[in-house]
């Protein structure tokens, strides 16, 4: 076989070989997709179904409004959620740590080769070979190095990164903060209602059943032709409209039970009694004004934009600093095992500066930038604090609101009951009585359950305004996290609450943000009652009203005034 034939034999073991390497290549790539199938699906369904409804703690008594309360902060999914996040970013705070650490590297490895690795030299000027081939190197080498180097420049933007990340766990709680109020107040609405219903299931059922009873009479009563066809129609009917209105009342009552347990994170078909509540009418201790300053230092909405503004900072000296210079610092130690190395092993250490000079030019660009970020930061922040005021007060016209709308139908349920009381007393065996006692005891139903959605939502609105002034319904620390020792902090947070009593912290915030605004009402009381020089030099004092507040705020016209 001739050299020629040998060589086109290796082209087309090489063109083979290469085709099958490419054909290898794309069909691995090739991605199909797969659906899941329905016992994946299965599984999936009841893999989940186990991790929402393990290791709750069973109930063995009647819920009370606490418990509930207790029971959706430590088994709700939100909740479960936000604390997710907030040990996520725990831990990401950890790992931005390290970025400011120097980078240690090792690296090692073993070499062989099948012949010498051997080398000649020619001469430049007469071109012909000037040394004998010869090699310096091993047919077989082993090589470590171990190095150290630290860039003063990503020293300083993983410290930016890691006050960042701080704040971002920060705003994480903040978070968590306002997904546990959330909760609380989605339950103390629902438990009223859930409460109330469960109180008047009973009254419903009886009423029920005596319009049911009613109806197969007027029935009867018009197969017997006692009395005339259309009257009985009527009966008939004005039976029907109340047993509707009945049978929608029941279901209402049924759900408000299951809206609960899906707040507390129970089963849909779990069977619960709740606990009987006082219904003692219900006392503000603060005044507006107090809750307004509240808000204002406690609301976690509000914080967590004042991290994000802190962390707009931050990004823009990250980003000045990018602009400098870099410099690296390094020391190594290194081994190689070749034998023909006068030093085997031998360390080094070395500065080195880089800088894209034209990075410069961007500096103007890049501070601009980073001063619109901090101002939209601070617009938005202001923005958000107009957004708590009007929560604010338009919680507290809605407390007001449904503290009277419960006192008219308080009042409304007790004067039906009168009548129901006064017209059995009259009742006479006959069709048309009847169908007017079902329809007083209808009536009396409806009443109660209106008196009982009144004040359902006068609890609601109770909580709204706590809710709104960002008061926590837990304290900061809690001994552990069984429902029972929830429950006795929710509760005793709660005294402390309706006492007008908060924590230390807030009322710090409290005491100094009202010493503040007392000085500035001091300020204005002065200038009304310090003698007119001219009547251009005196600051005026306007109210000022906003179309997102339902209160007029003040503020100081300085439009005309001269400096004295």
């Amino acid at each position: 076989m001739t050299i020629k034939s040998k060589v086109l034999e290796y082209k087309t073991l090489h063109r083979t070989a290469v085709a099958g390497a490419i054909l290898f290549s794309l069909t691995a790539c090739s991605v199909t997709p797969t659906p899941i199938t329905f016992e994946q699906k299965l599984a999936l369904v009841d893999a989940d179904r186990k991790a929402m409804f393990q290791d709750q703690e069973p109930i063995t008594q009647p819920i009370s409004l606490e418990e509930a309360m207790a029971r959706a902060v430590k088994y709700n999914l939100k909740e479960r959620l936000a604390l997710m996040e907030k040990l996520a970013q725990d831990n990401i705070l950890g790992l931005q740590s390290f970025d400011m650490l120097p980078k240690v590297a090792a690296s090692a490895g073993w070499t062989a080769r099948n012949n010498e690795a051997a080398s000649s030299s020619k001469s430049i000027a007469t071109g012909t070979e000037s040394l004998v081939s010869s090699t310096s190197q091993d047919k077989q080498s082993s090589s470590a190095d171990l190095s150290v180097s630290w860039n003063v420049l990503d020293f300083g933007i993983g410290y930016f990164g890691s006050k960042a990340q701080a704040n971002n766990v920060l705003a994480a709680e903040e978070r968590r903060r306002s997904v546990v109020a959330d909760i609380i107040q989605n339950v103390r609405g629902a438990y009223w209602e859930a409460v109330k219903a469960q109180e008047l299931q009973p009254l419903v059922k009886r009423t029920l059943k005596d319009a049911y009873s009613a109806l197969e009479t007027s029935k009867q009563t018009a197969a017997e032709r006692l009395i005339s066809p259309l009257e009985s129609l009527q009966y008939q009917k004005s039976l029907l409209e109340m047993i509707s209105r009945l049978e929608t009342l029941e279901g209402d009552l049924a759900a408000s039970k299951s809206r609960l347990a899906g707040l507390m994170n129970l089963p849909p078909a779990t069977q619960y009694e709740l606990a009987s509540q006082s219904t003692q009418p219900l006392a503000l201790p603060y005044q507006l004004e107090e809750l307004e300053t509240l808000s204002m230092v406690n609301r976690p909405e509000i914080n967590e934009e004042a991290y994000r503004a802190r962390n707009t900072v931050l990004e823009t000296r990250s980003s000045l600093m990018r602009l400098l210079p870099g410099a690296s610092l390094f020391v190594g130690a290194h081994y190689n095992s070749n034998s023909y190395s006068l030093n085997n092993d031998w360390a080094d250490a070395g500065v080195q500066v880089s800088w894209n000079l034209l990075s410069a030019f961007s500096y103007s660009d890049v501070k601009s930038v980073g001063e619109a970020k901090e101002k939209i930061a601070d617009l938005r922040r202001q923005a958000l604090r107009m957004a708590v005021l009007t929560q604010v007060n338009l919680a507290w016209q809605q407390y007001k609101q449904a503290d009277n709308q419960f006192q008219r139908t308080a009042e409304l349920s007790r004067i039906q009951d009168a009548i129901f009381v006064q017209s059995t007393g009259a009742y006479q065996n006959n069709t048309q009585s009847l169908v007017e006692r079902v329809r007083i005891a209808t009536e009396s139903v409806l009443a109660k359950r209106n008196r009982d959605q009144s004040f359902a939502m006068m609890q609601s609105a109770y909580g709204a305004i706590y809710k709104a002034a960002g008061l926590d319904p837990l304290p900061k620390s809690i001994a552990d996290t069984s429902v029972e020792t929830l429950s006795a902090s929710i509760a005793h947070q709660d005294a402390l609450l309706q006492q007008g009593r908060i924590s230390d912290e807030t009322l710090v915030s409290r005491v100094a943000l009202n010493s503040a605004l007392g000085s500035m009402s001091d300020q204005y009381e002065k200038a009304d009652t310090e003698p007119k020089k001219e009547e251009a030099s005196k600051p005026q004092l306007v109210m000022l009203s906003t179309g997102d507040s339902l209160q007029e705020t003040a503020i100081i016209d300085y439009t005309n005034y001269v400096q004295p």
